[in-house]
């Protein structure tokens, strides 16, 4: 993703996070106090001054009681295709942590995330909204999950469902990328 997308959609972020911020009626610092994200982050993502990483954005998501989506700004009303050689931005490029995550369609209370785990690599998780419940689909790979304290082996084509209020963990112990679609039930 180029750098230029990258800052568009930092910008993009940062104006609904201050949108919903301020419909809600609430401060900087109130926020802060409510996500565990410092208000100078907060303050660096409404102006676009930084690129949030997808900790920051769950709990930030989470305090607001809203879906991830709704603050990426992420909804369609109309039918839709998403092809994944379309150059749509991801909405998060953490190739630092090994996974780029590319929100597909949001409706009301479901959204759907195509993800791309990178090889020798994992993701816990552990903020999510309350009330939802995540499907895991594997499209490629071999998925190590940890849900819990249960662990669950993936192949191409598995799929999972699981409280995600509870903590989980991605693993891909294999040198190749796992491509993965998440659906987020609300």
């Amino acid at each position: 993703m180029s750098t230029e997308n990258n800052q568009l959609l930092s910008d993009q972020v940062g104006n609904e996070l201050r949108l919903i911020r301020k419909k809600e009626q609430l401060t900087i610092e109130e926020l802060a106090s409510l996500s565990g994200v410092s208000a100078i982050t907060i303050s660096n993502i409404e102006n676009g001054r930084s690129n949030p990483t997808l900790n920051s954005l769950w709990k930030l998501a989470n305090s607001l009681q809203i879906p991830l989506s709704k603050l990426l700004g992420f909804s369609q009303n109309e039918t839709t295709i998403s092809s994944a050689n379309e150059k749509t931005p991801s909405f998060i490029n953490d190739l630092e942590n090994g996974w780029v995550v590319q929100p597909v369609f949001q409706e009301d209370n479901v959204e759907v995330y195509r993800v791309c785990l990178k090889g020798k690599s994992h993701i816990k998780r552990t903020h999510q909204t309350q009330n939802s419940t995540e499907i895991v689909t594997v499209m490629t790979g071999e998925l190590e999950l940890v849900v819990g304290t249960k662990h669950y082996t993936l192949n191409t084509y598995d799929s999972i469902n699981f409280d995600s209020t509870l903590s989980h963990e991605y693993i891909n112990n294999s040198t190749n990328d796992i491509y993965l679609t998440i659906v987020v039930k609300y």
